[in-house]
């Protein structure tokens, strides 16, 4: 996998995450969560030391409270991943001025080229 042209603080997160991928999904579909996606510094490939790792992810409102399951899942990821520097972002829940800008850098957690960002400003479902 490439890794050029990101800051070794972005190769450490996302070593991090691709570590505990299939907890992740677990935790993905007991609170109903689909297409996980990384934004911000780590999908630019721009982390430092301080930064935070941010994930995109669908809720359909058919399925329960979205701001309710969310936060469980956040609460989840962070003790999974011995963090609290994880934050979870239900698309649905995003204005659409901010839910734009994310979806222009993302990149998918359920591939494996994880490493590699999307050139493409739409998320297409996984």
């Amino acid at each position: 996998m490439s890794t050029s042209g990101k800051t070794p603080a972005t190769i450490a997160l996302r070593d991090v995450l691709d570590g505990r991928r299939v907890e992740f999904a677990a935790l993905l579909a007991k609170y109903r969560a689909t297409n996980p996606h990384l934004f911000g510094s780590v999908a630019r490939g721009t982390a430092g030391a301080d930064s935070d790792v941010d994930v995109l992810v669908d809720m359909d409102a058919s399925d329960g409270n979205i701001l309710l399951r969310a936060a469980g899942l956040m609460e989840e990821t962070r003790d999974l991943f011995g963090r609290d520097d994880i934050d979870i972002f239900p698309a649905e829940l995003l204005k659409r001025r901010v839910s734009e800008t994310a979806l222009r850098e993302t990149v998918p957690l359920n591939s494996p080229r994880m490493r590699e960002p999307r050139p493409s400003a739409s998320r297409p479902q996984s």
